[in-house]
Formats: C-alpha cells, structure tokens, sequence
C-alpha cells in the first residue's frame, strides 16, 4: 500500500499496483501504470528494492525519492513505509518539496537520516572557512562490516548502519553535526572543543554505547566503530588536510585492533610537514628519561586524574625513562600489537639522543601461545626473561623469537582485567643493556598495572 500527498496506492512485495485512489491518479504522469516504478526516478528506484528487503525486518521504514507529476517534472517525497499484516506494503507520501523543505530533503541520507556526503563535507568547509573556531573532524567507520553484509545480509548491515547512526545523534545532540560520506562510513564535526579530555566525552560514548549495543552469548561485541580525529587551526589550515589528517588517524585506529579512537597527537603520531604526516620518527619531548618514581607518580594524576592522558603517550615516557629498546601494548589479537615504539637505530657521534628518539612500531607476542608459557608468569602477571637462551630452552617459538630479534633482556606483563585479556611487553635488545633490576621490575609492574585499569575503564 502507498499514500501520495493526499492519495494512497497498494502495492505487493513487487512494487506492483494492487489499488490507488483519485489522489494518486491526478498527480502522476503515468497514472495508468501497474507498477510503482513508472512514476519514480530511474536514479531512485534502487531504494524501493532496498526498503522492500528491509521490511522484511522491520515494520517501518522511511526514505525519500522522487516522483514524476502530469507535467513531467520529479519532485521529492518523504515516504513512509510500513508492512501491512497481509503481506503488502504501504508507503505513506509527503510531498517535500510543495511543503517549502526541499533543501532539507537534498541534504539528507535516506538510509541513516543524517547529512549526505555534500551537506556535511559544505558544513565542515564553512566551519572552517570562519577561522575563528577549533573544528574536530572525526571520520568513524563500522568495524568488519562487509563481514557483517555478508553474513547477516545488506538488510541487516543497513539495519546497523541506522542503529550507529541514530547512537552518534544523540551522543551529539545539538554540539555536533554527523554525515554519510560513503557506505559504512561516517564524518562527524565537533567545534568549539579544544581540550581532548573534553572530545574524549562524545567518542568514548559514541564507542561504549555501539559495542554494547548487540553482544553475543559470551559476552563479546558484535558491532564496534574506529574513529580518527583531526583538529583545525591547531595542526592544519583547510579542509582537505584536516580530512586526511582525521583519515590517518582512522587508518591507525583500525590497524592497532579496531573498537577504538585515535585523536591526532603530533608527540605521538609525528609531524606534519605540508600537510604531510611524516610517519617515520617521532622526536618526543615528553619521552625523555626523568625519575622513575617521579614517572609513576605523575602517571597516577595522568592516567586518572584530568589530564586524562593516553596510555600511548605513556609508553614513551616509559621507554625512555626506563631506556628500553622496544614497548609494545596487545590486546585482543597477541599476532599484531595495537601500540607500540621502537629505538631508532643509532646514526652519528652521539647515540644517547636516540633514548629521547622513538619510532612507532608493531609486534608479535604469537610465541606466548606456546603450551606452558604462560605457567611462567608470577601471581602479579609479570614474566622476566634476563637469560633468553637459558629460560627459553623448552620453548622453541619463544626462543627463536627472542633469538631472531636479538633480545636480550624482557619483561613481560599479562593484563587479566581488560576485556579479552591483553599484555605488555618492554624488550632491550643492545649488547651494553643490563638485567632489569629489582627497583625497575617493581616500578614498571605498577605501570603496567596502571596501563591495564586504564584501557578497561576507557
């Protein structure tokens, strides 16, 4: 069934025309048609296809597209679509555009009911055309989802779609504005928030509520988003660096495990030359060595107080104040490390600039998986290995990692609090390197430990 303006058609599962009153017969151009599509644009006719499969689910749908009148011009209608008891379908009609809302309906995506890619893209450019406010730009995409298309089918994809995009709304309410730019993915613009503690609000929201949203019977999410963020004036000065700015990001935020938001820090993530990220070393002055009890005392305010500071920036810190030669966090997937740095290799006169150089780096930890090794670990989750030869001789996968790698000495922390457990791993690898004493393994397992109730509170 489908109502126009002041009229009503029934249609079945076909789109084809079972009955329609005067109202319907006076307005189209083919009044005489026995589908549905003769009056609708070419362009648009996909989207009846699409709501038809997702009513195959839901009991209610809306959509807008344009319909053909007796004098040949298309105009738009909102359409709202409901499945009738005997199997029909009835689409109620709105005429958008007699109605004075035109532009409102040119600007929105008619699946998630959010700006479309042109509407948020021109508001983001105003925005920042105006230089006179910080505006973040968050690019967000649904983590695996052409698994979940092709597992669950696109009715149940765009059913997900809907679901992130109505959380993201109202996360935002009126303090944002949020698009389609393509598929699964999204652009959400935040202004006038300068302070990441104050950021970390809408996206730590925006992440917790879509991963609770559909989880499976041992308790493991389903559906989760990654989001990259870029900040204007404060790093870049047009829209288009600032976008692939937040698109790195994103990329980062994907490749550390996903479910996860990534702000751009040039301490972290390094500087941008011509709106360039130069990716290959980040020179950290807050990684340089300081006192290691000071260290764990001001990571307590940072990690929990307001700095909110983020767990990566706090492995650098303890890199270099500990003068290891490799750090790296794992959670979830031990194959791949979500975070971690590297010493940069020693060049020139005066190698101990290199303890304040530090380059972003990943890791395997597949060795732990080895049967017994994690026997090895002490009821505080911490695992020296100061004589990799010696201590690894019954197992081979860890032995012929530590050998290939050159480490010589390692410490290694088992996070058992955070959601799918995880570990640390802090490696020295250089022949002057000594054995961790007992003062640094006490320090950097209350690091650790920090580290660990950190990621699950965030």
């Amino acid at each position: 069934m489908t109502i126009l303006n002041n009229g009503l058609v029934t249609t079945d599962k076909e789109l084809n025309i079972i009955s329609a009153d005067d109202g319907y017969h006076e307005y189209v151009c083919e009044d005489g048609a026995s589908t549905i599509f003769a009056n609708i644009h070419p362009d648009d006719q996909h989207l009846l296809y699409e709501m038809v499969e997702g009513l195959e689910s839901e009991s209610a749908l809306t959509l807008c597209f344009r319909i053909c009148n007796k004098s040949k011009d298309y105009n738009w209608f909102r359409a709202e679509c409901i499945r009738a008891t005997d199997g029909n379908i009835c689409i109620m009609f709105h005429d958008i555009e007699s109605a004075g809302n035109e532009n409102k309906a040119l600007e929105t995506d008619y699946l998630t009911g959010l700006m479309n890619k042109k509407a948020i893209t021109d508001f983001a450019k105003k925005a920042i055309a105006r230089k006179t406010d910080v505006v973040n730009l968050c690019i967000i995409d649904i983590d695996n989802f052409k698994h979940i298309n092709d597992t669950y089918g696109h009715s149940y994809g765009d059913k997900i779609l809907k679901e992130v995009s109505s959380i993201i709304s109202e996360v935002l309410g009126k303090d944002g504005k949020a698009g389609r730019i393509g598929g699964d993915e999204l652009m959400m613009i935040i202004e006038n928030v300068e302070e990441k503690t104050e950021l970390r609000v809408y996206l730590k929201a925006i992440r917790e509520r879509v991963e609770a949203s559909h989880i499976d019977q041992n308790g493991i999410p389903l559906v989760t988003v990654s989001m990259g963020v870029g900040t204007f004036p404060m790093y870049v000065d047009n829209y288009e660096d600032l976008f692939n700015l937040a698109d790195r990001m994103l990329y980062r935020a994907k490749n550390r495990g996903k479910n996860r938001y990534v702000i751009y820090n040039p301490d972290i993530h390094g500087k941008l030359v011509n709106g360039e990220l130069d990716e290959n070393v980040v020179a950290l002055s807050e990684a340089t060595a300081q006192d290691k009890t000071k260290l764990v005392l001001e990571s307590i305010d940072g990690l929990f107080g307001n700095m909110n500071e983020a767990v990566p920036k706090l492995l650098l810190k303890i890199a270099a104040t500990f003068n290891l030669d490799e750090a790296y966090i794992f959670y979830k997937d031990i194959n791949k490390s979500f975070y971690g740095c590297k010493r940069v290799a020693e060049t020139g006169s005066n190698a101990e600039r290199n303890v304040k150089k530090l380059a972003e780096s990943t890791s395997s930890l597949a060795y732990i998986a080895e049967p017994g090794f994690e026997n090895r670990f002490n009821s505080n989750g911490i695992l020296v290995i100061d004589s990799p030869k010696a201590m690894l001789e019954k197992t081979v996968e860890a032995q012929k990692f530590f050998s290939e790698h050159e480490i010589r000495h390692a410490i290694l922390y088992k996070m058992q609090d955070v959601p799918f457990e995880g570990f640390i791993a802090l490696y020295n690898t250089r022949e002057l390197s000594r054995k961790f004493p007992q003062s640094d393994i006490t320090d950097l397992t209350y690091l650790s430990k920090m580290i660990e109730i950190a990621m699950k509170s965030r």
